[in-house]
């Protein structure tokens, strides 16, 4: 039986074995690698492993016998969503958000009304630009966290595994701190505070449409501090949002329960 082996490079450190034999050995469905790890045709150091497993560097990994795959296993690059053409025009919009890039991350400045990832209708978002902010490495930027649509705002992106992994932790831990500025109608009493409830989802309407409310009990716990930055006669302010937990919507409705609405949100 042939026996291939890779070396684990220290950018894909702490990626899932199963995710990393997608990038190296071809874009293959995940359920193909997981069927041959757990058949041992794919081991690391020689053992066999789970498909959760997270490779580190310098690790080897071995391919035993031919998995039925094409892909060169060194070509082997992402290609934008279906849905979406990247075009020249576009390529150059994607770069003019860059704020900041080194070997580990880039930030942008994403703009009002660019959704990050595709949906039904949506012929341009962000996920599918992402190959026009790659600049030579060898793996696609990847998310790590979301802004909405209609949000504005720095968003993160990581250029191999191991950023991304040390990036999700640090949100994990609020290492990392999500800041927001809102217009909101009226002026917030207290002018600053914490706003704490259970929100929970739900599904209304012919088109099942997302809902999301405070409840008295279950749910999930939700918190969210706030300060009045700056008011004009009482009628609109401008305030500080720091979401302290991450539910749907969660500011959205938390300032709504204050009194104080987003202004213009259509939600």
């Amino acid at each position: 039986m042939e026996k291939r082996q890779y070396k684990v490079h220290h950018d894909d450190e702490g990626a899932r074995l199963d995710r990393w034999c997608q990038r190296i050995l071809g874009s293959a469905p995940n359920s193909v690698y997981q069927k041959a790890i757990r058949k041992g045709l794919i081991r690391v150091q020689g053992k066999k492993a789970e498909a959760s497993t997270r490779v580190t560097r310098d690790q080897t990994v071995e391919v035993r016998g031919d998995l039925g795959l094409s892909h060169d296993a060194h070509e082997v690059r992402a290609r934008p969503k279906k849905d979406m053409v990247l075009t020249d025009a576009i390529a150059a919009e994607a770069e003019s958000y860059v704020l900041y890039k080194d070997d580990d991350i880039i930030v942008l400045n994403k703009p009002h009304g660019l959704a990050v990832q595709g949906g039904s209708k949506l012929t341009k978002h962000l996920d599918g630009m992402l190959p026009a902010l790659q600049y030579g490495a060898r793996d696609l930027p990847r998310l790590v966290h979301r802004l909405d649509k209609d949000t504005s705002g720095v968003l993160i992106l990581a250029r191999h595994v191991r950023a991304a992994s040390e990036l999700q932790r640090c949100f994990a831990n609020k290492k990392l701190q999500k800041i927001y500025l809102a217009l909101v109608v009226g002026q917030p009493q207290p002018y600053e505070g914490e706003i704490e409830s259970n929100m929970e989802k739900s599904a209304r309407g012919e088109h099942s449409r997302e809902l999301v409310k405070s409840v008295e009990e279950d749910g999930k716990r939700a918190v969210t501090r706030y300060k009045t930055i700056e008011s004009l006669a009482g009628k609109l302010s401008l305030v500080e949002l720091e979401p302290i937990t991450g539910r749907t919507h969660q500011l959205r409705v938390h300032m709504a329960e204050l009194g104080c609405p987003i202004l213009g949100d259509g939600k």
